[in-house]
């Protein structure tokens, strides 16, 4: 695995805005062996791809289908639109998930959501998380980054592996840097239980820091010499630090000695190549149409289906704690809101305890007549109707009737042993969405 040099001690005027001096060194020093090695086209007149319509047309549907078309229409931008793609999308869930292929691990723990399983010949083979098909900065941005790593393999760069910096580079250098440093970091908003566990979380994509990312695509707009107007335009679509990054950026590539065109060898304005017709880049597939109906994968399933099969039992209980606790907690909550509104009743001390033992008593005595039936499976608990014989939520067979849900596994034991004919299914058959589809 290819590492940037370590941090440098040596101070300068910007502080934390951007990357220590030697990695800035380092950094056009790579960008400047990549143009060597691939020409200079790619950074000076490849379109700078934005979050929008105008670059990605193709309808987005939450499936496979609507990433395969997603990382095809990557593909075509950075030159390489005669690949043909297979996506594989994995679910969270063990019970869905499948066996998961070609994904790459970290030594330092750094995961990745979107990943290129295989490249055999023509045929481009890209793994993704479930998880990074719900929010579009995350798997456009991961599949640009993919797409580099295939550039890179494609052309035979030298790479180590998924997790080469020069990976996040070569991003850069087909236009992707809009998309990749916006992404390079953002916050999230997690709930845990409840909004007392809202918390902002950060989210991370690739290898190189947020800094680094908006200092290589400064030099991408220092080496355009794209007007002030526009590069204010470009920092708008980012993040309010990767805009300030940015700005910092070029500031410092302004005052850099070489010029930073002359640092990454490039041509003068009068040799560029001519840039790609943006019109011919972004015409539907027509032999992947974006009409044809998907399975959604940006969208929770929960546990819908999960049991699909396999025993369940149904828990019946009568309703008595549920309704004490119910009506006593919220006689007590409410008692305490009224009593604390300004010309609220004038309550006696200790009679809203009384009124909420009171009512948790009355709901203890007629809880002991309501019973409740609800499916065992812990991530379930469906209420269950009388008729019922498969769960309407996890869609697993009721085959017996347990008192409380801890019987579960002793009753699953004791039925498996009663019908020995009845194994387990086999995970891999339950998952059919994990397998890459057909080319």
């Amino acid at each position: 695995m290819l590492h940037l040099p370590a941090v440098s001690t040596e101070r300068d005027d910007d502080g934390l805005m951007l990357p220590p001096l030697e990695e800035r060194r380092t950094l056009l020093d790579l960008l400047a062996a990549l143009v060597e090695a691939r020409g200079p086209a790619p950074l000076l007149v490849a379109p700078l791809l934005e979050p929008s319509a105008k670059f990605f047309p193709d309808r987005w549907q939450g499936g496979e289908g609507s990433l395969r078309r997603l990382v095809r229409r990557l593909l075509r931008y950075a030159g390489l639109g005669q690949l043909r793609v297979e996506v594989a999308i994995y679910d969270a869930d063990p019970a869905r998930r499948g066996e998961v292929l070609g994904k790459p691990s970290s030594p330092r723990g750094h995961d990745l959501v979107v990943w290129l399983a295989a490249l055999e010949r023509d045929l481009v083979k890209v793994g993704a998380e479930s998880s990074a098909m719900v929010d579009p900065h995350t798997i456009v941005a991961a599949a640009a980054r993919v797409v580099a790593h295939v550039y890179r393999r494609h052309f035979g760069l030298p790479t180590t592996d998924a997790f080469d910096p020069r990976i996040d580079l070569t991003g850069v250098f087909l236009g992707f840097g809009v998309l990749t440093a916006d992404a390079a970091l953002r916050y999230t908003v997690r709930t845990a239980a409840g909004p007392m566990q809202t918390r902002r979380a950060p989210a991370r994509l690739g290898v190189l820091s947020p800094q680094s990312l908006c200092f290589l695509l400064a030099a991408q707009l220092h080496a355009r010499g794209l007007p002030r107007a526009e590069r204010q335009r470009i920092g708008k679509l980012l993040q309010a630090n990767q805009a300030a990054f940015l700005r910092h950026a070029y500031a410092a590539l302004d005052r850099a000695e070489p010029p930073v065109s002359q640092q990454l060898g490039l041509p003068p304005p009068e040799q560029w190549p001519p840039g790609p017709d943006l019109a011919a880049l972004t015409v539907p597939f027509t032999d992947d149409p974006d009409a044809a109906p998907e399975t959604r994968r940006d969208e929770d399933p929960g546990i819908v289906g999960i049991n699909a099969g396999k025993p369940v039992f149904r828990v019946e209980r009568s309703m008595a704690a549920r309704l004490g606790r119910t009506l006593g907690m919220g006689a007590l909550m409410l008692g305490g809101v009224v009593a604390g509104m300004k010309g609220g009743l004038q309550l006696e001390a200790g009679t809203i305890p009384l009124i909420a033992v009171v009512l948790g008593v009355t709901g203890l005595v007629l809880g002991r007549f309501l019973r409740e039936s609800r499916c065992s499976e812990p991530r379930c608990g469906a209420p269950l109707a009388p008729g019922d014989t498969v769960c309407p939520r996890c869609r697993g067979e009721v085959v017996g009737v347990i008192h409380h849900p801890r019987e579960r596994l002793a009753a699953e034991e004791a039925w498996r042993r009663a019908h020995p004919e009845s194994a387990e299914p086999d995970a891999s058959q339950s998952t059919p969405a994990a397998a890459p589809p057909a080319p």
